[in-house]
């Protein structure tokens, strides 16, 4: 007998969204079968986001609200808080025994979205294609609903599909790749690639523990991975001597790194780990892994209007630590005033934005491009900057936009040259 296929009903409320934005909004829904019944246990994720009017080359799953999930309850339904009233969003929804499936273009304004299907799984993959694995806590015990996302393969074929003598590692969206699995009430998962694989570099993310990067191999066996309790960053957000409430903090490894080849791990490519501020002014940043140095930030669009904090530096030595950063003081921050050129005198269609991106902090802040080609930012630490507009059918003259902040900045021109493709 087949398994009955889920879909997803996708209702958006507007809501005030715990303390970061007045136009962040809550996205609630409801699992059910085609029998209309509802479901439990399935786990429904924001994967990618994208903006509702214009253009932007921003990555889309770099938007904050990316990686934002929630678990449906007993009656099936799901609440994910605090998410861009102006993104559109890819939802990704996950269920053991069924084949992920993806919600596209879901506006959370929207009254009403899109269905999904979730459809069973009806082919087991061959051993070489598949990772099995069981995650469990420090202590052996199984753990159930931890996200396990492949980070990228290794395989002996080459992007362009022809065999290649040498091992080949691949990092990023890869087609054929199943997105991500939820293990089940054993701890278990499996997650396979259609065109067959020697590993995979793994993400694993359980509530309560740090995340945890970690290479499996393909095969019949299941390898068991344990993760540990995380540390935890705590400190108190001050402006003028008074608490800050609704604000967001940001913490991320100061030595980010990457992956290399044969599917090693570079520096700490850690997810930057994001919280708001309480009525105190007081947050604290829970599963953080160990041992790693770390930046803690106010992030810039939060607080934005008030100044900047400089990036504060810390490290978490061991698991279940406890460092206290004392308070981060909001100063004021610096001005960058500039303009987008195009090289053919055109002007900025509408819709068209310019992001800044520290160096230092994952933080960055976007903003619409005025007709004449004018921008303008607020808040900005010292330190040093990449600029980078998306106006359709240009593209830098120069690449992208480089300066170090230390004073206000009024003069800034990034000129963009007709995108002529061959």
């Amino acid at each position: 007998m087949s398994l009955p296929r889920l879909l997803i009903v996708l209702i958006s409320t507007l809501t005030a969204a715990p303390a970061l934005a007045a136009d962040h909004v809550t996205l609630s829904g409801k699992v059910v079968d085609d029998a209309g019944k509802p479901v439990d246990h399935a786990t429904v994720l924001i994967y990618h986001a994208g903006v509702k009017q214009g253009y932007s080359t921003f990555c889309p799953s770099c938007y904050v609200d990316c990686g934002k999930r929630a678990i449906t309850n007993l009656d099936g339904t799901f609440t994910i808080q605090g998410v861009d009233s102006d993104l559109l969003f890819q939802l990704l929804a996950v269920r053991d025994r069924f084949q992920p499936a993806f919600v596209n273009h879901v506006d959370p304004l929207a009254p009403i979205g899109p269905a999904a299907v979730l459809t069973p799984k009806t082919k087991t993959p061959l051993p070489s294609n598949m990772v099995r694995g069981h995650v469990v806590d420090d202590q052996g015990r199984p753990l159930r609903d931890a996200v396990v996302q492949p980070e990228g393969i290794s395989t002996t074929t080459l992007p362009n599909g022809k065999p290649s003598k040498d091992e080949v590692s691949m990092y990023g969206t890869i087609k054929g790749l199943e997105p991500v699995a939820i293990t089940d009430g054993k701890g278990d998962f499996e997650i396979s690639h259609d065109k067959g694989a020697l590993g995979m570099m793994l993400l694993f993310e359980a509530r309560g523990f740090a995340p945890k990067l970690q290479a499996l191999s393909t095969g019949v066996e299941r390898t068991t991975v344990s993760v540990s309790q995380g540390a935890a960053v705590r400190g108190r957000l001050i402006d003028h001597g008074q608490p800050v409430a609704g604000a967001e903090i940001g913490l991320i490894a100061r030595n980010r790194g990457g992956f290399g080849g044969h599917l090693t791990i570079i520096g700490n490519p850690y997810d930057e780990i994001r919280v708001g501020t309480q009525a105190d002014g007081s947050f604290v940043l829970a599963d953080v892994p160990s041992p790693v140095e770390w930046y803690v930030y106010a992030k810039m669009e939060s607080v934005s209007q008030r100044g900047a904090t400089e990036p504060v530096p810390c490290a978490t030595r061991s698991a279940g630590e406890v460092v206290d950063v004392g308070d981060l003081h909001i100063q004021p921050g610096h001005r960058l005033r500039g303009q987008i050129v195009l090289s053919d005198g055109a002007k900025i269609p509408p819709g068209m934005r310019v992001t800044i991106a520290s160096d230092r902090a994952f933080d960055s802040q976007t903003m619409l491009i005025q007709p004449d080609g004018s921008f303008a930012y607020a808040g900005l630490p010292t330190g040093a900057y990449e600029i980078f507009a998306s106006v359709r059918g240009y593209r830098a003259a120069n690449a992208i936009g480089k300066l170090s902040i230390d004073h206000d900045v009024d003069d800034f021109k990034l000129m963009l040259e007709r995108d002529i493709q061959p």
